[in-house]
């Protein structure tokens, strides 16, 4: 069933594919050229090595943030195009051609063919719209030959300085093939409470059925907080293409949940002091720029009692590239330290530097911010004590995911779970995640 469910999926797409390829569709594209070449241009490409780059960055304007990349390139190699042909690939953001883009790559993919490199973000699965990633489970495709094995390319980067990027962080990108997917921006969810107004009883870290059970009223008010899909971890087997909680677990988390939203109340939140929801990364610069005390923080445990952690951006090199060196030196580009600190381009990720020396308050990070006083930083980061607070909490994190359709699916679940009057309609609603999730994870 499950090959049935594929195949028919494979032929859908490649139909549409080739509906779109003879009516002309292309994919938003950008070349590092500009004009007509006469014959000699024509002549003198003809003789250099195309390296391609399919560009799926959610880092501002499609345009204006392609272009920032071959400008970064060329600020640090000045005679990269006088070896090269340098042709960036830039999927479109939002709108009606966004998804035929991503068909026409997925095939050329599987097909053998394919840009030399991939930058790509994960969607957010927040807000009301849901946003399409390339590669919509990159776990999964880690297993299938598609990206190139990276530890040589590693040993010898002339950039990046593997030992200062988070092994937690990087772990994600890695199986027994080697490292195939480097991330470039990551995040996590978590609680800040100012030390003076509060300071948690409980034993950390817990599991997350240790934070139902908890009577600490800070654990009460995190648990009530929306990052549910934290609370379970990774949430697939992708050896076996299968959920990596049973319906029972998730049942449990949910009515959990549930009954602490009754246990919570107004006078327990305000005894707990200052304290905010947040997802670390660069676009949450103004939070601590603008309110940054002694802060504990406390995450959404999961439920093996770690921290669940996710990829917000990341590169990998396409097996079947034809420039596979020339492609992972951008890639080795945008790991290293100065890139992933005072890069424009990257300035808008919404994750944080993998770069482990950066955030202190001396190894400040550019991402300029309006502030509600009306001025505005260029930089920021946190506090010797935050800094410590932050290191601390990454090293518990136990899981990194990319995130998925199933994120979405577990998201909507939460919202509709909490607003459902019956057991029998929460009973449904759970049946009916789970079910999608299971065929989710089977077609990935």
């Amino acid at each position: 069933m499950k090959n049935t469910r594929i195949f028919k999926r494979l032929t859908i797409t490649l139909m549409a594919a080739l509906l779109l390829a003879l009516a002309g569709c292309k994919g938003g594209g950008e070349s590092s050229g500009s004009g007509e070449p006469d014959g000699s241009q024509q002549s003198e490409r003809a003789e250099k090595p195309t390296l391609t780059v399919c560009y799926d960055l959610d880092l501002g304007s499609e345009g204006q943030s392609s272009k920032k990349l071959r400008d970064l390139i060329l600020e640090y190699d000045p005679e990269f195009l006088d070896s090269y042909e340098l042709k960036i690939d830039a999927v479109p953001g939002v709108g009606s051609n966004r998804e035929p883009a991503l068909d026409n790559i997925r095939i050329e993919l599987m097909s053998g063919g394919g840009a030399d490199l991939f930058l790509c973000k994960s969607p957010k699965i927040t807000g009301a719209e849901r946003q399409t990633g390339l590669f919509q489970y990159p776990k999964a495709l880690m297993k299938r030959h598609v990206f190139l094995s990276l530890d040589d390319y590693i040993e010898n980067a002339k950039y990046m300085e593997w030992d200062k990027l988070y092994p937690e962080i990087m772990e994600a990108g890695r199986n027994g093939e080697g490292q195939l997917i480097l991330p470039i921006g990551w995040s996590m969810n978590f609680v800040p409470f100012d030390v003076e107004g509060y300071t948690p009883t409980a034993e950390l870290p817990m599991t997350f059925d240790e934070m139902l059970k908890s009577d600490d009223p800070g654990i009460i008010e995190i648990t009530c907080l929306s990052c549910f899909p934290d609370s379970l971890g990774l949430l697939a087997d992708y050896e076996n293409d299968v959920p990596s909680f049973t319906k029972e677990e998730l049942t449990a988390h949910l009515d959990g949940i549930l009954k602490n939203r009754e246990r919570r109340t107004s006078e327990m939140t305000e005894s707990i002091g200052r304290h905010r929801a947040v997802t670390f990364g660069r676009m949450n610069s103004g939070l601590f720029s603008q309110y940054d005390p002694d802060s504990v923080l406390i995450p959404h445990y999961n439920r093996d009692g770690g921290v669940t952690a996710s990829i917000t951006s990341f590169g990998a090199v396409n097996i079947n590239a034809k420039e596979p060196e020339v492609a992972f030196e951008i890639l080795d580009l945008l790991m290293s330290k100065e890139v992933q600190q005072n890069s424009e381009l990257l300035s808008w990720d919404r994750g944080a530097p993998v770069h482990m020396d950066l955030l202190k308050k001396d190894e400040k990070v550019f991402a300029p911010v309006d502030l509600d006083n009306g001025t505005q930083v260029d930089s920021w980061g946190l506090t010797d004590y935050n800094y410590e607070q932050l290191q601390t909490l990454i090293k518990q994190i136990n899981a990194v995911d990319f995130f998925t359709p199933v994120h979405y699916e577990l998201s909507d679940l939460y919202i509709a779970y909490m607003q459902a009057e019956t057991k029998e309609e929460r009973e449904k609603l759970v049946a009916e995640a789970y079910k999608n999730i299971d065929m989710m994870l089977a077609e990935s």
